[in-house]
């Protein structure tokens, strides 16, 4: 199991001893997941966090029979049902594989152990609970302040494959415009 990727993420954050690394390889499960694998489905607890060593992620609610998509996530990433996971409370949406992925998953148990052992994973904890609320944030705010097409350049800018992945109903959804209105932007950026 090649964990660099993810080492590097964490150690970004903090630095990590040879100790907390060894404790961290003990509690992960590598799995090689199908495009369509469900990773979370409401209202299950989240029993698991993810590191998405490779391959791409959707979480999405429903809203009066349709899919509202909340979140993207791509390779070198950490795939969380936050509220889920941490409190151990039913969740309230669907996280879904889009491709073919390598994922790296550890246990609501095995994250405690690390907490009690590992001073430093609070630490890295708060960081990643922090990006998790301040990406929410910035999502906030561009829906308030952007533009539909600032906000699908800015998408685009953040997953330049995403087109490839996701479809089109999806991405307007995300979003948050009908469809034939991201498909007549598209006409239009590439008129300009």
């Amino acid at each position: 199991m090649d964990l660099e990727r993810l080492f590097a993420l964490l150690s970004g954050i903090h630095p990590l001893s040879d100790e907390f690394k060894a404790a961290i390889e003990e509690e992960l499960t590598l799995l090689s997941l199908p495009k369509n694998h469900m990773l979370l489905e409401a209202p299950r607890i989240a029993e698991h966090a993810f590191f998405l060593d490779s391959g791409f992620a959707m979480s999405y609610i429903y809203m009066k029979g349709q899919k509202q998509i909340e979140n993207f996530w791509a390779s070198g990433q950490i795939v969380i049902s936050a509220k889920s996971f941490f409190e151990q409370v039913p969740c309230r949406e669907f996280i879904k594989l889009m491709v073919q992925s390598e994922v790296l998953c550890v246990s609501y148990h095995g994250v405690l152990r690390l907490f009690k052992a590992f001073p430093e994973a609070h630490f890295i904890y708060a960081t990643i609970m922090n990006q998790y609320y301040e990406n929410s944030r910035e999502r906030t705010h561009d829906m308030q302040h952007l533009n539909a097409r600032d906000r699908y350049q800015k998408l685009l800018t953040h997953f330049p494959q995403i087109e490839q992945i996701i479809a089109q109903e999806y991405i307007a959804s995300y979003l948050g415009i009908a469809p034939q209105s991201l498909s007549r932007l598209k006409r239009q950026m590439r008129g300009s």
